[in-house]
């Protein structure tokens, strides 16, 4: 990712709205730092956050990422090249990850209570098996986020269809 085109294309255009960095976090519901912090170019935006960018500012997102937007010409050329509505064979290939989301949740949820019946049934556990025991845990919660952070991004998507 070219940092210093997406964090001079953010404080460029943000500028050009007339906003300030607090304004536009709130839009956006981030907080001030992130976007002061993008426009530094000391941290890269989650690709959620990126997306909301670029809609946001109605650019193609690598447009945001990879064209100087100072240019008049280049920033008329990337707001005509704008377009989120999706393709009826994208609309059905989200509604595809959808089901698979809602299944993988149901796989997922299902396992942790087979964990959870299992470990009652255990009276004393040897000690070699808590790790084990501690490790499929911390694999639940971090499966858990994952899941949070694919409903976040097929949200994000589903509010951007026309």
């Amino acid at each position: 990712m070219t940092l210093s085109n997406l964090a001079s294309n953010i404080r460029h255009l943000r500028k050009q709205l007339s906003l300030s960095q607090e304004e536009l976090a709130n839009r956006l519901n981030l907080n001030r730092g992130n976007i002061a912090s993008y426009e530094k170019g000391t941290a890269e935006p989650k690709i959620c956050n990126l997306l909301n960018l670029a809609h946001f500012y109605k650019i193609p997102m690598n447009d945001l990422i990879s064209v100087d937007l100072h240019c008049p010409v280049a920033l008329k050329t990337a707001r005509e090249n704008y377009q989120y509505e999706l393709k009826a064979e994208d609309k059905v290939k989200l509604e595809e990850f959808i089901k698979q989301a809602e299944e993988l949740r149901t796989v997922m949820q299902s396992l942790k209570v087979c964990h959870q019946y299992q470990l009652k049934s255990v009276n004393d556990m040897p000690a070699e098996l808590q790790p084990i025991v501690s490790n499929f845990n911390q694999l639940c919660g971090a499966g858990g986020h994952l899941m949070k952070a694919h409903d976040e991004l097929l949200d994000f998507v589903k509010s951007r269809m026309k």
